[in-house]
């Protein structure tokens, strides 16, 4: 045949597509490289043309999606840190305080034959020492006890923990969808109806987070982090 890829003849124009890629023409059986389909005008156009404006926005999402739950999750390990910080000094203290508490209370003063005034001082000093500690510590307890409880760490990092999971079920169906787009060719309509419940799903999730915020150092640490999954 003497016609090239750029100007077919029209009888091929008008060969009827039986299959993706396999079309035939001239009582022959052709096997084309690329999935097409008969347009309007009776040309042949690809197929995943229709499709990319809806694969950039389900990778767009999943891409937010994911960066979202980093965010969370970075945010929930450091308020599980300020947990810690603030909560295993209260237990020393506490601990502490006990303590010296049941020492000072069991503590005698021996009144035998021989009195000993250096020994007597010194104890005294020691448990005025150990009392003053003890105040000191017990403040320190009730100050970072009353902080704990006022920002709340272990709800908090419970919270963004839920949120981070939503975003994971949000970036994980989106990447799905793509690799169903690899396998199973899809047109462009129902990747944008799946695109937009996602997108509901995924506004939805930022209103509820908006009760959970993140730092600037949270969103560096998603930034940085490897892409494992999803």
């Amino acid at each position: 045949m003497n016609w090239s890829r750029a100007n077919p003849p029209s009888s091929f124009l008008a060969a009827r597509c039986i299959a993706p890629g396999f079309f035939i023409h001239a009582g022959r059986f052709e096997v084309r490289a690329l999935k097409c389909q008969t347009g309007m005008h009776g040309g042949i156009m690809d197929k995943g043309l229709n499709n990319q404006g809806a694969l950039a926005a389900l990778e767009e999402l999943r891409r937010d999606a994911r960066i979202c739950k980093g965010r969370h999750f970075a945010a929930a390990d450091r308020k599980l840190i300020l947990h810690r910080c603030c909560g295993v000094p209260v237990i020393l203290a506490n601990l502490f305080v006990g303590i010296v508490l049941v020492n000072l209370q069991g503590g005698t003063v021996s009144m035998g034959s021989e009195f000993d005034p250096v020994g007597l001082a010194t104890g005294s000093r020691t448990a005025d020492t150990l009392s003053l500690v003890s105040t000191l510590l017990a403040f320190c307890a009730a100050s970072l006890s009353a902080v704990q409880t006022f920002f709340n760490f272990h709800k908090t990092a419970e919270g963004h923990r839920a949120i981070g999971n939503r975003y994971i079920d949000i970036a994980r169906r989106a990447k799905a969808l793509l690799q169903r787009q690899s396998d199973l060719t899809d047109t462009a309509a129902p990747l944008w109806d799946n695109y937009g419940a996602l997108y509901t799903e995924y506004r939805q999730i930022n209103i509820e987070a908006e009760a959970f915020p993140t730092s600037r150092s949270d969103l560096k640490a998603a930034l940085g982090a490897p892409e494992l999954t999803p």
